[in-house]
């Protein structure tokens, strides 16, 4: 099960928070900035996941970005409560999980800035 995903990103940290801060929005999250590198995306009602369980809506992504010369890291951490949404949640926060990580990347890639993806 992946807890993480690195995705390469060519440019300033400038312009990789605000691609990240796009990306994010075009996929219906929620951005919210702990710091200039640092924050988290989320994406329906936290407490109706505790609630309902599977049939709740809510996603979080914890992200980070690690700026390199001329390019950046961006971390994407799942960080939704895998024990209060039952096993069919926690499957469904990993696909989706997946499913966005993908998807950034992609994203990225079409921006011609992606460098790379690697899953952990």
């Amino acid at each position: 099960m992946v807890t993480y995903t690195d995705i390469g990103v060519k440019g300033a940290v400038q312009n990789v928070q605000n691609l990240v801060q796009q990306a994010f929005a075009a996929n219906g999250f929620q951005v919210r900035w702990d710091s200039a590198v640092k924050g988290k995306a989320e994406k329906g009602g936290k407490g109706m996941n505790i609630a309902f369980g599977a049939l709740a809506q809510y996603f979080g992504i914890d992200f980070e970005i690690y700026p390199q010369q001329d390019a950046a890291t961006l971390r994407l951490i799942t960080k939704s409560d895998r024990t209060a949404c039952g096993a069919i949640g926690a499957m469904r926060v990993s696909k989706q999980f997946d499913q966005i990580s993908d998807t950034l990347a992609a994203w990225f890639q079409s921006q011609g800035v992606l460098q790379g993806v690697r899953k952990q």
